[in-house]
């Protein structure tokens, strides 16, 4: 029966930690700012320790965090619930698609 116990603890925090380490991945191809093509003003930041912001030349911007899971971008805003949205990139070409399927390009600065 101890062996049992053990055997399950060791499975359960093998399972945790697959589940922490999943959360946390980071494309590092996203690292860097990216500026939409709409509006030159508009300039995305990832930075490699998962934080990140959004910001206007004017000065308004927001921040947040982020990591990647398959084709996804995880944005976690503070005082929002999180959420997803599928993104590519395409050598310079940031393409972040939504839940409607609506497609911004940001392109590399």
């Amino acid at each position: 029966m101890r062996k049992l116990v053990i055997l399950f603890s060791t499975v359960a925090l093998f399972a945790g930690l697959m589940l922490m380490t999943a959360c946390t991945q980071r494309d590092s191809d996203l690292v860097g700012s990216w500026t939409f093509e709409e509006d030159s003003q508009w300039v995305t930041t990832f930075n490699a320790d998962g934080a990140g912001a959004h910001a206007l030349d004017w000065g308004f911007g927001t921040t947040f965090t982020w990591s990647t899971s398959s084709s996804n971008i995880y944005w976690n805003y503070p005082g929002h619930e999180r959420m997803y949205t599928a993104y590519s990139i395409s050598g310079d070409v940031l393409t972040i698609t939504m839940a409607d399927g609506t497609r911004y390009r940001y392109i590399r600065n």
